[in-house]
């Protein structure tokens, strides 16, 4: 899922974005929250879920009630971390790869791959995207976000890189605009492609309290962001 230039699984501490989701305050915090909020209204009523990349399995331990949920990553450390966590009957995670769900004939409902495909090339991405699209069922739906690289998001990442101990210079390699994203996913073979933008200044303003902060962003999402969100959100059909 991941390509090997970026050594993942000994630079990013096992939990270390959902540690700082736990905090429950400030930006960072608030970024997380909005982000997996965005992404499962656009889910619909999945019966079962698979979430890729799935990290240390925030979205799926707080915002996936009474769904059958599987996370998969390649840092066995995020995933161990992810199970002792969040694991439990309904949600499990795993270290398997792609192809061996589909050889043991998996479908899914819904599939999320949430900020991980700027960590691919042009070639991975493509290719995990058809991956993912053999394992959804007929009427399943895709949802992907990623950094809209037309926005603030690079003064944004800029500011991230200097002030967080985890840096993004290597590891955001392909950097998406709105067009490429709808040009990947067609040429991973979807249909119904539609591909957005979310996540404007709602997430700074949390500096002035989660309610101003929720406030803004019922107000962005009014305006679809006016198309300038930070983040490209994406839902297609197999």
């Amino acid at each position: 899922m991941e390509d090997a230039v970026y050594d993942y699984e000994s630079r990013i501490p096992a939990g270390f974005y959902d540690k700082v989701y736990q905090q429950q305050v400030g930006v960072r915090y608030c970024w997380h929250d909005l982000k997996f909020r965005t992404v499962a209204a656009h889910l619909g009523s999945p019966r079962r879920l698979l979430d890729i990349g799935c990290g240390p399995g925030t979205f799926i331990g707080n915002y996936l009630p009474g769904i059958e949920a599987l996370g998969i990553d390649l840092s066995a450390s995020q995933v161990d971390y992810a199970r002792r966590t969040y694991g439990s009957a309904a949600h499990r995670f795993s270290t398997r790869p792609l192809a061996s769900l589909s050889e043991a004939g998996e479908r899914f409902d819904a599939v999320t791959v949430v900020e991980l495909i700027e960590h691919l090339t042009p070639e991975t991405a493509i290719g995990l995207l058809s991956e993912a699209r053999r394992l959804l069922a007929p009427d399943g739906v895709l949802v992907v976000t990623t950094p809209n690289y037309r926005s603030l998001w690079p003064l944004i990442e800029l500011g991230v890189n200097a002030l967080s101990p985890v840096s993004y210079i290597e590891q955001h390699i392909n950097k998406y605009r709105r067009g490429l994203l709808a040009a990947h996913l067609s040429a991973a073979g979807y249909r119904d492609v539609s591909v957005k933008t979310a996540l404007g200044l709602a997430p700074f303003a949390a500096a002035f309290g989660l309610g101003t902060a929720n406030a803004l962003h019922a107000i962005e999402t009014d305006v679809n962001h006016l198309g300038t969100g930070n983040l490209l959100l994406a839902t297609a059909r197999p």
